[in-house]
């Protein structure tokens, strides 16, 4: 075959416009992060945000589809860093790097080489945002392949979304197949009820989140509460006391109303609301907490 047709035109397979035949693209054999570097005015400088466990995380989802990553933790820094210069746009970035199977045609058990891309998006500094959430009828498997990024997995994702959406809420929230809370449509979960903090466990199949990690250390450590990962049923959710999402694109949100629940987010003394503080003065580097988390570029 010579040729392929794409959006009105006849494309020569051996151009660059062949990218429909990639094995990646039509089975989403693909692993991504997502990740963000914080940009503070009076240094001119952006930070990344934890990049060591983000190419860790991206290294366990390409292991997943059989993919061996050809550069290490340093080099993958050094091609984000060199890639924001260039950009040189003055705000806090969004990054997705993606490493994808190549092979072109149809057919999964061949060989195949892979590719390695990095993409980046401006996104300015966030306030927390406020959502409603439904349950939705999807559930996230919990065999472990949802806990990384594999592009194939967020289609789960997209239909969750559709649904919340077609009921009229921000987001959906997904139970485990066996039935417990899970995580939100793209962030995961944190519910407290009488001052402890609850979080479902990687064994109900939400996503081994970079910025969940963070806050739970945040809760533990510097507000001096329990966080417990467990497997829990909605009605525990719908019981809560507070509810807030977090992810490292979106950083940490609240849950204004749940159902027909609505919440009161006026209340100073959230517990969401002083995590979000801590996190926030900790990425601009306001405060010297956990300096160890950012890279400066």
């Amino acid at each position: 075959m010579k040729y392929l047709y794409l959006n009105g035109k006849y494309k020569s397979v051996k151009s660059e416009f062949s990218f429909p035949m990639l094995q990646s693209f039509n089975y989403g054999t693909a692993a991504f992060e997502g990740m963000k570097a914080f940009y503070r005015k009076c240094e001119r400088n952006w930070y990344l945000f934890r990049p060591d466990q983000h190419y860790n995380r991206l290294k366990r989802a390409a292991g997943l589809i059989d993919i061996r990553l050809d550069f290490n933790r340093s080099q993958f820094i050094k091609i984000i860093s060199r890639l924001i210069r260039k950009n040189n746009v003055r705000s806090d970035i969004y990054i997705r790097p993606i490493v994808y199977r190549d092979n072109k045609g149809v057919g999964l058990t061949r060989p195949s080489g892979s590719g390695f891309s990095i993409y980046l998006q401006s996104t300015p500094p966030r306030t927390p945002g406020k959502f409603s959430c439904c349950l939705v009828s999807q559930r996230r498997p919990t065999d472990g392949t949802f806990n990384v990024k594999l592009v194939g997995n967020y289609l789960l994702s997209y239909f969750a979304q559709k649904e919340a959406t077609a009921k009229k809420f921000d987001l959906g929230i997904l139970l485990s197949s066996d039935g417990f809370l899970s995580e939100a449509s793209l962030m995961n979960l944190f519910f407290i009820k009488n001052n402890r903090v609850y979080t479902p466990s990687m064994d109900c199949g939400p996503l081994d989140g970079i910025t969940r990690k963070s806050v739970i250390q945040i809760i533990r450590e510097q507000l001096g509460l329990s966080v417990s990962e467990g497997k829990y049923r909605w009605s525990r959710l719908e019981g809560a006391d507070e509810i807030f999402l977090t992810g490292t694109g979106s950083g940490i949100n609240f849950i204004s109303r749940l159902g027909k629940r609505k919440f009161n987010l006026k209340n100073r003394n959230l517990i969401g609301k002083k995590v979000w503080s801590i996190y926030n003065d900790v990425i601009y580097g306001k405060n010297n907490l956990y300096n160890i988390w950012l890279v400066e570029i």
